[in-house]
């Protein structure tokens, strides 16, 4: 059941219009403030019987200040009252309380929806996913090679394990090939290599520095959807430079290479107990979501489409938590067991004008959601170390390698001693209850 309220108020001579949205249930709120000389807005509403619901916005989106709540309800005919405090460089106004009554829309056609894909883990369907096998690194200097061994991708009681090992547990390693051999990805592991990149199908120990020290799973769905939802029950590991993801990249590549095409991280994590970044804890407390977008790597307009979420009590590998995208052409949101981590309201001028970026608009054949407008596969992996670990952060332990190093695998795998205590067991695996791709 869907309703829409616009309201209107003016601090004069400034004017602000804001809307109220329910779609179903939860409840979605949405502010939008178009004065460029406003610092901030607090925007408060409670429903008829209910709590005062209150938030202070400090960021625009596409020129707009937006605010979602997405635990509010409020029933067909329902009155809810609410104020605006617009906080400008040299004062603050503050309307006074209004009320409004909720009348609901005209009923409209419900949108056809298919399950194109779900998998409950009571087996591991290999023929359901592309299997990378790779020691490529990721694009981000990781420190794993991505095996199809029943070691690092394996199901068991219902959930699939993708789990990070040591290298030298593997039989066709020791330490001094490690440090001094070579690594064929096709003949010592997979009997296909997917990614030859940095030699990424066959590399050499050499300069000092050591093979990949760690092997781990990463799989890809053969099916995509365009708009929809995907859902995945989860639990994510624990131990230092442990980095689990779901996410999504384009099936066709349809406006180039990455990130001109698009990605969509549902959920990533840094699975130290600590990671300090300027005075704001990024650890295992907290899992993130990201739009990646650009004309090119260094032209990225993430940063504009980022969220997280802090974990109240205990952290996010505590237990498993279900985390959903729902996708459609107006908008892309991500929440874990229904709390919003990132929303983004399709910029009305396009995502490129929304970038800023300079030149021709790579998306002008698509819609204003362009590059989100094309097919979309699913990939589930763990990576170890890499640049998602930022040397400007402090760490419950030293972060074992430094940057602009050519030995940062060597570095990391010297002092093993430091991190190799907070990987137990099954702990450290990403294990993963079920997934489902619902195709609006």
């Amino acid at each position: 059941f869907t309703l829409i309220v616009a309201l209107f108020f003016c601090l004069n001579p400034f004017q602000i219009t804001f809307c109220v949205v329910e779609k179903r249930f939860p409840f979605d709120r949405a502010l939008f403030a178009h004065e460029s000389s406003l610092l901030g807005v607090k925007f408060e509403v409670q429903p008829e019987g209910q709590k005062i619901y209150k938030e202070f916005i400090e960021h625009t989106l596409d020129g707009a200040w937006e605010f979602h709540l997405p635990e509010v309800k409020i029933a067909p005919g329902g009155k809810l009252r609410y104020r605006l405090t617009a906080y400008f460089e040299n004062n603050i106004e503050e309307s006074d309380w209004k009320t409004h009554e909720v009348e609901p829309l005209k009923p409209v056609r419900s949108m056809k929806r298919a399950v194109v894909f779900r998998d409950d883990y009571n087996s591991f369907n290999q023929g359901s996913y592309s299997i990378e096998c790779s020691a490529w690194g990721g694009g981000n200097n990781e420190f794993q090679v991505y095996t199809n061994q029943g070691k690092n991708l394996f199901s068991r009681g219902g959930h699939l394990y993708i789990k990070p090992t040591l290298t030298i547990d593997d039989p066709h390693y020791d330490s001094n090939r490690l440090y001094h051999g070579r690594m064929i990805v096709k003949d010592d592991f997979c009997g296909y290599c997917s990614q030859s990149t940095n030699w990424g199908c066959d590399r050499t120990a050499v300069n000092g520095n050591v093979l990949n020290p760690i092997m781990s799973g990463k799989v890809t769905t053969h099916a995509s959807i365009r708009y929809g939802t995907v859902t995945v029950r989860a639990k994510i590991p624990r131990g230092d430079w442990i980095w689990p993801a779901i996410w999504m990249l384009p099936k066709d590549w349809h406006y180039g290479g990455w990130p001109r095409s698009g990605e969509i991280d549902l959920m990533e994590a840094r699975c130290n107990a600590k990671v300090n970044c300027g005075g704001n804890d990024h650890g295992v407390g907290e899992v993130a979501s990201t739009l990646h977008w650009g004309p090119s790597p260094s032209q990225n307009g993430f940063m504009k489409t980022h969220g997280e979420k802090d974990k109240n009590g205990g952290d996010w590998a505590d237990g498993f938590h279900i985390y959903k995208l729902e996708w459609y052409a107006d908008h892309i949101r991500v929440t874990v067991d229904g709390q919003q981590i990132m929303y983004v309201g399709t910029p009305g001028n396009g995502f490129y004008n929304y970038g800023g970026f300079g030149g021709s608009n790579i998306w002008a054949s698509g819609g204003n959601n362009a590059p989100f407008d094309q097919p979309f596969q699913l990939i589930m992996n763990v990576a170890v170390g890499g640049g998602f670990f930022s040397s400007g952060c402090s760490y419950n332990h030293p972060r074992p390698w430094n940057d602009g190093s050519n030995k940062q695998m060597r570095e990391f795998w010297d002092r093993r001693g430091e991190w190799l205590s907070t990987w137990h067991g099954d702990n450290v695996a990403m294990q993963i209850d079920y997934v489902e791709m619902v195709q609006a």
